[in-house]
């Protein structure tokens, strides 16, 4: 066992938990328990949403390094699965580098759901959504199709342009126009229903649960960044939604 060995270990896991919708307390908990059941000592870690710092002491020597994280999805199978690896090799039932090829394999596993499917749970989800707060089954159609693109959109977008919040404007603004054209074309549905449901997709659930969790962790600066990041995320959204609004008038 080597301390790079340590070391790269340790930071896959976090990197990946990251990158993958985890919390920043559960990445600094799982780096030190994989870093502890080392033999390392003075584990340390700073976490944020974008970057991951780690030092260590491994007998006379400290060691510290620090990546960043730039593309972040929602995958929370992954980070069962590391949580899963964390577990075995602390327990002893595997090698540490045992842990760090399941780990590499677990970073390179495909979403446990296809995209295609992704997108058709999407747009089902916005337009039973439309149903559920007044709108009726006429509305379910247009709506669902709008939410498909919504989430469409907000997959694909992002690899054309670099700023995170513009890309979701683009996809809601999308989403907006076909609720529109299906309301000109057809004025007995329910407009204000289907524009809220459309944007469903890019409602920052899971960011706002885990600014809170990270914030009652007492990790306040990695709180208060997934508090700001969800919401400019709504505010892109809003700010779609009272664009296509306004062409109504």
């Amino acid at each position: 066992m080597t301390d790079d060995l340590v070391m790269d270990t340790c930071l896959l896991a976090g990197e990946t938990m990251l990158k993958n919708g985890g919390e920043t307390y559960r990445a600094e908990e799982t780096m030190a328990l994989i870093a502890k059941a080392a033999g390392m000592e003075s584990v340390n870690s700073s976490v944020t949403p974008t970057s991951i710092i780690l030092s260590y002491r491994c007998g006379d020597r400290d060691h510290t390094r620090m990546i960043r994280i730039y593309d972040r999805t929602f995958d929370l199978n992954k980070v069962t699965l590391i949580n899963e690896v964390s577990r075995q090799y602390v327990s002893g039932k595997i090698t540490l580098l045992q842990s760090y090829q399941r780990l590499r394999e677990i970073d390179q596993k495909r979403p446990l759901y296809p995209v295609w499917l992704q997108h058709t749970a999407a747009g089902l989800a916005s337009g039973s959504f439309a149903i559920l707060i007044g709108g009726d089954l006429y509305d379910f159609i247009p709506t669902a199709i709008a939410g498909t693109l919504v989430n469409i959109g907000a997959t694909l977008i992002p690899s054309f342009l670099q700023v995170k919040f513009f890309a979701e404007f683009l996809a809601g603004f999308i989403g907006g126009l076909f609720v529109l054209l299906s309301f000109v074309l057809i004025p007995s549905l329910h407009f204000n229903s289907m524009i809220i449901s459309a944007m469903l997709p890019l409602f920052p659930g899971v960011a706002v649960t885990n600014s809170l969790r990270d914030l009652m962790a007492g990790d306040l600066m990695a709180g208060m960044a997934r508090g700001v990041e969800a919401m400019l995320t709504a505010l892109s959204v809003a700010v779609a939604t009272v664009i296509i609004i306004s062409f109504l008038r």
